[in-house]
């Protein structure tokens, strides 16, 4: 029982290694679907989602907080899918969101441009080079995603505990490798990893869940989970919604208590119009 996670370069063969490594463990498999599920339960479009997943930030997404509400709806999904265990998760920086977790697998599948650039020429009837400019405009702006939201490199190896080019290697073999990997001792879960995910996902629900509120959306608000305990920080506009981000943390699944340290707006008004 255990997570694997997937990062893949365009035309690497990474979606193809992962649903064999599913199909072989009898592990679920999510890519597009962890955006349909974010559409359908925080009701965003399908296409807003997909961009702040896989395009370039435009300069104007780069001061507005949209591009961060999005993504975290798309990380909620993900990490809830993670609490599962037996699961392979395609893309939308699941290596990065399950980093320090144990019985996380974080693979990196990449190939040179002109390999990938082939396989598409190949697969979606493209001139070589309309298919090497997808490939190169693929990799920039998937790169500038993540340099944007995550602060990190996505090339670097250290990121990711297998790298595997498939130059030369197929998705038979690949997804082999895999497995192999699986195996190891020191991937596979513990009661104190499976907590870890288990607190990551319902911290991950609850500042959704928060970016998600009329009350709340637009409000800095942080959020930690130790073996279920919720901890609300923050500044919100008033009484009314501290009590609705309380109401709203507190009935997610898995919450077994909450310290809500969130203070109003109105209160520090009045406290500094005494001083």
């Amino acid at each position: 029982m255990s997570i694997v996670a997937i990062s893949e370069t365009l035309g690497s063969l990474g979606t193809e290694i992962g649903r064999r490594v599913a199909a072989a463990r009898g592990f679920e498999l999510a890519d597009r679907e962890i955006i349909a599920q974010a559409a359908e339960r925080f009701h965003e479009g399908i296409g807003e989602l997909t961009h702040v997943t896989e395009e370039r930030p435009t300069l104007w997404e780069r001061f507005t907080d949209t591009q961060r509400r999005y993504m975290t709806y798309v990380e909620a999904i993900l990490l809830e899918l993670a609490a599962r265990d037996n699961v392979v998760l395609v893309g939308r920086a699941a290596t990065l969101l399950l980093r320090g977790v144990g019985h996380a697998m974080r693979v990196r599948v990449s190939a040179p441009e002109d390999v990938r650039a082939a396989r598409l020429q190949h697969e979606q009837g493209l001139t070589l080079e309309a298919a090497r400019d997808l490939v190169h405009q693929t990799d920039r702006e998937r790169a500038a995603r993540v340099r944007f939201l995550y602060h990190v490199d996505w090339d670097d190896p250290l990121l990711y505990d297998l790298v595997l080019s498939t130059d030369r290697l197929g998705a038979d073999r690949g997804a082999r490798l895999v497995g192999e990997a699986l195996d190891d001792a020191s991937v596979q879960p513990t009661p104190a990893s499976r907590r870890q995910v288990a607190d990551l996902a319902i911290a991950a629900q609850a500042r959704a869940a928060l970016l998600a509120h009329p009350l709340t959306r637009d409000r800095q608000l942080y959020v930690s989970c130790r073996h279920g305990c919720v901890t609300l920080s923050g500044a919100v506009r008033d009484d009314a919604a501290r009590r609705a981000a309380a109401e709203t943390v507190s009935a997610i699944a898995g919450v077994s208590s909450l310290e809500n340290e969130l203070v109003t707006l109105d209160a520090r008004r009045t406290l500094a119009s005494r001083l």
